[in-house]
């Protein structure tokens, strides 16, 4: 097992590990913040950090490599010296050191190095399920919805449309005046016929006339007397 990955198992029990004659790594949760170099606002989660300190003796992190890779401590210092040496000879030279998995040293303007430790998400309910949201991609799906919606707005105002609206609702119309059985359905009902007047004179008349006829045969003649 590499060494920078025993730091990090190490730092997954603690929440610091002492390297000696290096300095010391430390675990800590940090709150939801805005990163300009990813433009993007991350969500509350871990991040590792390093207090420089190049006359640190401890010996927690030695017992513990040499019981994780089963050598003896003065084998596991050597090996940890070793790593130690060759960071602070890049460093010394003004060279970016990165540590995979970990953070990378650069140096800022006065020449003095920094640490950058990384920053990573846990399962830890203090983080609600928050991930990174990242602005320049929200900002570009706003402008492709703007432009979505825009077509669309477009599209509605083109004549071929309105002629498709149009030609449907002409149909109906024509249909409901010509022919309105095929829109409204057949009446239930049949229409009445109308009473002529002529024919209530008529049967006026002949009920005048058979009553005349009717008074002059019921008239009895009288009989003169000698």
């Amino acid at each position: 097992m590499k060494m920078t990955d025993l730091i990090l198992k190490y730092l997954s029990i603690k929440t610091e590990v002492k390297i000696p004659g290096f300095g010391i790594f430390q675990q800590k949760n940090v709150p939801a913040f805005y990163d300009e170099r990813l433009a993007a606002l991350l969500p509350p989660a871990k991040e590792f950090f390093f207090t420089e300190d190049f006359n640190l003796k401890d010996e927690n992190f030695i017992q513990f490599v040499a019981k994780e890779k089963n050598i003896d401590i003065n084998e596991s210092y050597a090996e940890i010296a070793e790593l130690v040496n060759y960071w602070k000879f890049t460093l010394q030279n003004k060279i970016v050191l990165e540590i995979p998995d970990l953070g990378t040293f650069y140096f800022n303007d006065e020449g003095n190095f920094i640490f950058k430790g990384k920053h990573f998400s846990t399962e830890s309910p203090e983080n609600f399920g928050l991930e990174e949201l990242n602005l320049s991609e929200l900002k570009n799906r706003k402008s492709a919805l703007g432009k979505s919606l825009e077509n669309e707005y477009k599209t509605s105002r083109n004549p071929f449309w309105w002629l498709l609206l149009i030609i449907p609702v002409t149909a109906i119309i024509y249909l409901g005046t010509q022919n309105p059985e095929l829109i409204f359905g057949k009446k239930s009902f049949k229409n009445l016929k109308k009473t002529k007047t002529d024919s209530v004179v008529k049967s006026r008349n002949l009920l005048k006339d058979s009553t005349k006829i009717d008074s002059t045969k019921s008239k009895i003649p009288t009989p003169k007397l000698k």
